[in-house]
């Protein structure tokens, strides 16, 4: 007759030989954790069919003093009675000179007056054995009781467990508690932080009346539930909420290392906010800033970067991957030292493959073979997509949630936070528990200061400080800068010239779905018209391209304008929205989405013929409130703020990417006279020649400010 057997967790059987404790039940498959520590996974039906098992009726008296499945020389080595360590090895001496004559074990290192004539190597075993149980007065049975633990244990079976008894804190602590406190730990690593003694602990106790029955098992004391829940966990619930949800972050498995062996094999890209304010001189006021950052792995050097109001956009990105591959200009209050020359490279040799680093800081300029970035909206946009298919660049994104897939640039927002962030006024921190009262009265500095700031920090400090992932090949204790990490790469790999194209800021503006049709009015993008005089001789006809449609680029950072590429000239010229108030009231697309908003409120139509009107109605009383300061929210404020500096970043990358052309030789223009470049050189202040080198601005009336709320009075 067949005998059956009834498996749970927790049971102890004999199988093979060996105590076994189950461990867990999944389906067909049973987990067994020997009593010396080894773990195997087994199919039911194959255990219990096996002839050695068989099921035992209490758990096995552990004598190894709670050792199992440690090391016993790494138990050894880390006992904190020292006592118990030094008579073990006395009496090891004891017994080494019992079996061979000599205390150290080897005739070679005898000591003086060795081997005494009742330890002679020519007298028998078990006269020696004797002679030793004399000595220490101990039976001879218990000298060879050591013996075979010594020969089975080593070293460890001759520590008296009664000095070396490891302590388990846990041991009194039901098991199914110690899997509610860990299961409930898991479910609450994203949620806000909480005290481990209220909610926490209530929480543990409903998990366990639902997994086991209302009073089946009950939580320990409140002191002791606290010292349990420190010692299984990491982070306790009560920790800020931001270290658990970072921990929670990281991967369930061992670590990879992202490895480059030349320039521009892997380049990191991420965003993150930066730690400073930024002060409004405009506005009195103060906002949050966006840091866009580059980094090269194989150096560790910062290639580019680009600083903007909250919210970066993908022309962002698409414009960032183009300030790798340009040379970071010098600037007049910059040292000679801060040259690129100054890198230790074939300086000549460069320059004659690309003049631009004639007047270069000091900066590695490199083509990127593969970007690694993560999935924000705008490094997967189709912006960012084009421009590595124009220039062969492979994309390649992190998982989502996994800053350790990038890790290089994750450190690397911890050392500008630490070497430039907290250094300047204005400074938040990277979290509400660490930002100060008075933040907003201490930012000083504006957008554009903040990031000549952070220019000079990478060219000055970052690029020429010796970094602990860069070391000198063969010679591991001494670190380089990326600097010198970038001239040694050129070396083995040599240099790469970047690809310079002057249209490349239109090639990298998205383009209007589907393109448009050229009316006799213009073109209609975003329910907005736009028209220039290039625009005539296409009006009402199909364009060379498949749909017959003509694609029309923008900037959504300024929709003041759209831009039209002439194929008959191969030039860009820039069209102008037929309702703008003037060229000094930029706005951005999502200026652009609340004065939609605004029409639709108000019962407007897309359909409706007067569409057009009404965003330019509802446009005009948005910037008209530029005009009264005192009537401005804080939503107007920082809406004002962002469309000024996207506008003027706007403008400089546009500017940026009109050839240089000699002086004596200027290129003809067409007679629309609205090829681009139309944006002039920004000047800070105007030359004055003549007699208006007296000028004086404070003799200078300010205009009158026009106030809608009063003009409409009377």
């Amino acid at each position: 007759m067949d005998q059956r057997y009834r498996i749970a967790a927790e049971d102890w059987i004999e199988f093979e030989e060996e105590q076994h404790q189950v461990t867990g039940l999944t389906g067909a498959l049973v987990r067994l954790r020997s009593i010396s520590g080894h773990q195997q996974t087994i199919m039911l039906s194959v255990l219990l069919t096996d002839a050695s098992f068989r099921a035992l009726a209490a758990p096995p008296e552990r004598a190894d003093n709670g050792t199992a499945g440690l090391d016993p020389g790494g138990v050894l080595a880390t006992l904190k009675n020292k006592q118990a360590r030094d008579d073990a090895l006395e009496l090891e001496a004891h017994l080494h000179e019992a079996t061979t004559g000599y205390r150290s074990g080897s005739s070679f290192e005898a000591e003086p007056g060795e081997p005494r004539p009742q330890y002679h190597p020519n007298l028998l075993l078990t006269d020696r054995v004797a002679a030793k149980a004399a000595e220490l007065d101990l039976t001879e049975r218990r000298v060879w009781q050591l013996l075979d633990e010594w020969e089975e244990k080593g070293l460890w079976g001759l520590v008296d467990g009664r000095k070396a008894r490891l302590k388990n804190p846990l041991r009194n602590i039901d098991e199914r508690v110690i899997t509610a406190i860990r299961e409930q730990a898991a479910a609450e690593r994203l949620d806000s932080s909480s005290s481990v003694s209220t909610r926490f602990r209530r929480r543990c106790q409903n998990r366990l009346d639902e997994d086991y029955g209302a009073d089946t098992v009950a939580l320990p004391k409140p002191d002791t539930f606290r010292r349990v829940v420190k010692l299984l966990l990491h982070r306790s619930p009560s920790d800020p909420a931001y270290q658990r949800i970072s921990d929670a972050n990281q991967p369930d498995r061992t670590f990879g290392n992202v490895i480059a062996h030349r320039p521009g094999q892997v380049v990191m890209l991420d965003t993150t906010p930066l730690d400073v304010l930024a002060y409004d001189p405009a506005m009195n006021d103060t906002y949050n800033v966006e840091l866009t950052i580059a980094i090269d792995v194989a150096t560790r050097s910062i290639l580019a970067w680009r600083l903007t109001p909250l919210g970066t956009k993908a022309i962002d990105i698409g414009l960032l991957l183009a300030d790798v591959m340009t040379p970071e200009p010098m600037r007049p209050q910059w040292a000679d030292a801060l040259r690129y020359q100054m890198l230790r490279v074939p300086y000549e040799r460069h320059l004659s493959v690309d003049e631009r680093l004639a007047e270069a800081a000091a900066r590695p300029v490199i083509y990127p073979e593969t970007l690694l970035y993560d999935h924000g909206k705008p490094y997967k946009s189709d912006v960012v997509k084009r421009a590595c298919r124009t220039w062969r660049i492979d994309l390649q994104d992190a998982r989502k949630l996994k800053p350790t897939d990038k890790p290089h640039v994750e450190r690397l927002f911890g050392t500008i936070r630490e070497q430039f962030s907290m250094h300047v006024a204005g400074y938040k921190g990277f979290n509400v528990a660490h930002r100060g009262k008075n933040i907003e009265e201490q930012a000083r500095w504006t957008l554009d200061e903040i990031a000549e700031f952070f220019a000079e920090y990478v060219v000055a400090v970052y690029q020429n400080q010796h970094h602990s992932g860069l070391h000198l090949h063969g010679f591991p204790d001494l670190h380089v800068s990326p600097n010198e990490a970038y001239a040694m790469a050129l070396g083995s790999a040599g240099y790469v010239d970047c690809p310079r194209d002057p249209n490349l800021y239109y090639e990298l503006l998205p383009i209007a779905d589907n393109g448009r049709a050229i009316n006799s009015y213009g073109v209609e993008l975003n329910f907005l018209i736009y028209n220039e005089d290039v625009l005539y001789q296409f009006r009402r006809t199909k364009s060379p391209y498949d749909n017959g449609r003509w694609p029309i680029r923008y900037d959504p950072r300024n929709l003041l304008h759209a831009y039209f590429h002439n194929p008959r000239d191969d030039a860009w010229y820039t069209l102008r929205w037929t309702k703008a108030l003037s060229d000094l009231q930029p706005f951005t697309d999502i200026t652009l989405r609340e004065a939609k908003r605004l029409v639709e409120l108000r019962g407007g139509d897309p359909k409706d013929k007067d569409y057009q009107e009404q965003i330019a109605t509802a446009l005009w009383d948005l910037q008209n409130r530029t005009d009264a300061p005192e009537t401005w929210t804080k939503t107007d404020r920082t809406r004002h703020t962002r469309d000024r500096h996207r506008a003027q970043a706007q403008a400089q990358d546009e500017a940026r990417s009109t050839p240089a052309v000699p002086a004596a030789a200027p290129p003809p223009r067409p007679a629309a006279d609205t090829a681009r470049p139309t944006v002039p050189a920004l000047h800070a202040v105007p030359d004055l020649t003549g007699e208006d080198d007296d000028f004086d601005p404070f003799t200078v009336q300010p205009a009158e400010v026009w106030n809608p709320h009063t003009s409409q009075e009377g």
